[in-house]
């Protein structure tokens, strides 16, 4: 029977820039996402310039994008702490590749669709709800629990630098190929993900097999959630964050493209700008949390963020260097988000116990993201009711109030 083992026996000590496996990972996650930062532009612009896709359906294309984690996130806990979390990875990251490839096969096939669209969305996001979730709870094994805002600060810095090159590669070759075929691009990054992480060499601490029946092991993982003041508590902050976020995500290309008359090497200024911003927050997040907590700092990144979507919905076409005023407000609601991401991430691990640590991982998604595809349809709806500016300024007050109330009721460190 394994048990788990304490941090510094499951964590090599020392920088992590010395450690092989931090390496391995750290390189597996860049790629990842400069492919994904390739997609964040190429399949939302297939859908709005192919497509002619509504606010309403960009929103059920976000909302689809989020079921798996509703759906599947609860029974994926238990498989993982009962599993290899590494295996669990590379086999998601690899089903990931090949649900990207459906894109540009439908596009040369002539069945490009919505519908299509939305289910690699859905597939896609299986592998970030599974493999994402059990390499979160990989982690915390890995570098041990002392070192997890730093290596979290790390792997978003390296994200973000990713996302700074990945517009302009987007740019690229949606300009070269096409936005359905420019998606290759993040299959081939998922690909090399999990031949990277495939050849991390550590020894796992597998999780303790339990007696209890499936859904026993799942209500365990939720009662630790409810019993944990901290985990309970973030539930709420999360669920909002995710519903705007995601909101945002849904309609900000749309405005981009049609409210701004922007084409794709300006949508690609607007992204990289947005990089930029997560680069700094991810270059401060561990020096704000070393001087004010990680509580008050998983705050100040909300109320941030919250400026951001306001000053978003500012830019018209009429004005000179639209874009740059654009993807000057990302940079601002970016350098929140990942402020608000690394020390969130961080506070949950640091948490919760290894042996349930999958479970509170898929738990915490799954109680945030559950009412999130419908609150990202509805968002989508009001921009087609509202206008899309109304929609940006709703979602900046809605985040605004949220940092506040974080900033009242969350527990203190």
């Amino acid at each position: 029977m394994n048990h788990p083992l304490p941090a510094s026996a499951t964590a090599v000590p020392g920088s992590l820039w010395r450690d092989r496996n931090f390496l391995l990972l750290f390189a597996a996650n860049t790629l990842s996402v400069l492919g994904s930062a390739v997609t964040q532009m190429a399949l939302p612009l297939t859908a709005v310039q192919l497509l002619r896709a509504s606010a309403t359906e960009m929103g059920v294309l976000i909302a689809c994008q989020l079921l798996p984690f509703v759906i599947l996130g609860l029974p994926a806990g238990v498989w993982i702490d009962r599993s290899r979390k590494r295996h669990l990875a590379v086999a998601f990251d690899l089903c990931a590749a090949l649900g990207l490839l459906l894109v540009p096969l439908a596009w040369f096939g002539g069945f490009l669709s919505m519908p299509l669209l939305c289910g690699v969305g859905f597939l896609v996001k299986t592998q970030e709800a599974i493999g994402g979730s059990a390499m979160q709870a990989f982690i915390t094994q890995l570098v041990g629990r002392e070192r997890l805002v730093l290596a979290n600060s790390k792997l978003s810095g390296a994200a973000s630098v990713a996302q700074v090159v990945g517009p302009a590669l987007a740019a690229l070759l949606v300009a070269l190929l096409g936005a359905p075929l420019a998606i290759i691009a993040d299959a081939a990054s998922f690909l090399l993900s999990a031949l990277l992480v495939a050849r991390i060499r550590f020894q796992e601490v597998r999780g303790v097999a339990s007696p209890l029946r499936l859904w026993p092991q799942i209500r365990e993982g939720l009662q630790l959630v409810w019993q944990t003041p901290m985990l309970r508590h973030l539930v709420w902050v999360v669920c909002l964050w995710i519903g705007l976020n995601d909101g945002f995500a849904a309609l900000y290309v749309l405005f981009a493209a049609r409210e701004l008359g922007l084409d794709a090497s300006g949508i690609a200024l607007i992204n990289t700008l947005g990089a930029l911003g997560g680069l700094g927050g991810a270059l401060v997040a561990h020096w704000l949390e070393r001087r004010i907590g990680i509580r008050n700092t998983l705050v100040a990144g909300v109320l941030i963020a919250a400026f951001g979507y306001l000053a978003y919905a500012l830019p018209t076409r009429q004005m000179a260097h639209v874009a740059w005023l654009a993807g000057a407000a990302l940079c601002l609601l970016n350098v929140g988000g990942t402020i608000y991401v690394v020390n969130y991430l961080s506070l949950r691990q640091a948490v919760s116990p290894d042996a349930l640590l999958g479970r509170v991982v898929t738990s915490m998604r799954f109680l945030s993201i559950l009412p999130t595809p419908l609150m990202t349809v509805l968002i989508g709806r009001a921009g087609d009711g509202f206008g899309l500016v109304p929609v940006f300024i709703g979602l900046g007050l809605a985040c605004l109030l949220m940092g506040l109330a974080a900033a009242r009721y969350l527990p203190r460190d």
